[in-house]
């Protein structure tokens, strides 16, 4: 090794407009699949993991509620809420906790 070392510069690409073209554009492509119902299955997917990430059931059914999280949103989206909180109940096991009746 010599004393001539000169650090590469790395451009980040901060810059760089995407073309349509480009390949590292992020694209989401859906398939059918008879008999496999893979949206419940990413959405149980999503429920399994953030309830092991200790989020609470609230949270979880909030996240599905937020369109920021596009494919939990494109869930509660095409499949309502009603899906969406027997989803959880299925993967938590026990129904939402309901405030005292008010008559």
């Amino acid at each position: 090794m010599t004393g001539n070392f000169q650090p590469v510069s790395i451009r980040t690409g901060q810059s760089k407009v995407a073309e349509p073209t480009d390949p590292y554009m992020a694209t989401a492509v859906a398939y059918s699949t008879p008999g496999y119902d893979g949206m419940a299955a990413m959405a149980r997917a999503f429920v399994e993991e953030f309830a092991r990430l200790g989020w609470p059931r609230d949270r979880i059914a909030r996240m599905f509620r937020m369109p920021r999280y596009v494919a939990a949103h494109a869930v509660y989206r095409d499949r309502g809420p009603e899906f969406v909180e027997r989803l959880i109940t299925d993967v938590l096991g026990h129904p939402p906790e309901q405030g005292p009746e008010v008559s």
